[in-house]
């Protein structure tokens, strides 16, 4: 199995629309998680969210699609929660998601690929953090211990085996129109679990 930073290293080689891709296709794994908490909290806008990765897609498929980001940035900055008014777990990854979807407007927006790197790295975070969360009654005494229960947990070895089938998905596509946007939301579906595992809601 490919190591994290060779899933990233491999990520940073291909194109800036192939990257663009990627990311947008692991903010589709992340949404349910900011979905939820707005659904479970009555805050925020479980709506937004998926608008915004909506119009993403539509730039990327359609190359002349007029879409105001920095509006989105502002909307998306408005329902984003603040961590310290929440004592639940799930406040951490809907500011994931957030803030993984603002950077992805700002990789458009400013041609930065390294932005969409970004995007692969949170969606690995927030799984960190779940497992460390999980692991919080365990008998754990050094942070190298810890890094390691990370790293081979499950859940772990399943994302970063998502990135890599994602960047040998991608790879080969030249361009990006309708099919390959339902290949890859097709691809989504077919995992059936956001990045923390959940089982994603079946249109």
């Amino acid at each position: 199995m490919k190591s994290k930073a060779n899933n990233f290293q491999t990520m940073r080689e291909l194109s800036f629309y192939q990257q663009a891709a990627i990311a947008a296709t692991l903010l589709e794994r992340m949404l349910p998680n900011y979905q939820l908490f707005a659904e479970v909290t009555q805050t925020g806008d479980a709506e937004l969210p998926r608008h915004i990765l909506t119009l993403i897609w539509e730039w990327l498929t359609v190359k002349k699609a007029k879409i105001n980001f920095a509006k989105l940035s502002e909307e998306l900055e408005a329902v984003t929660p603040e961590i310290s008014h929440y004592d639940i777990f799930g406040v951490y990854p809907a500011v994931d998601c957030a803030t993984a979807l603002d950077m992805m407007l700002s990789g458009v927006s400013q041609q930065d690929a390294a932005e969409f790197i970004n995007v692969a790295k949170i969606s690995q975070a927030t799984v960190a953090r779940l497992i460390e969360h999980e692991s919080i009654d365990d008998d754990i005494t050094t942070e190298a211990e810890l890094k390691k229960i990370v790293r081979e947990h499950p859940l772990m070895q399943y994302e970063m085996d998502c990135l890599a089938e994602l960047i040998e998905l991608v790879t080969p596509l030249k361009q990006f129109g309708r099919e390959e946007r339902q290949l890859l939301q097709g691809w989504v579906k077919e995992q059936g679990l956001t990045n923390l595992g959940m089982e994603l809601e079946q249109d």
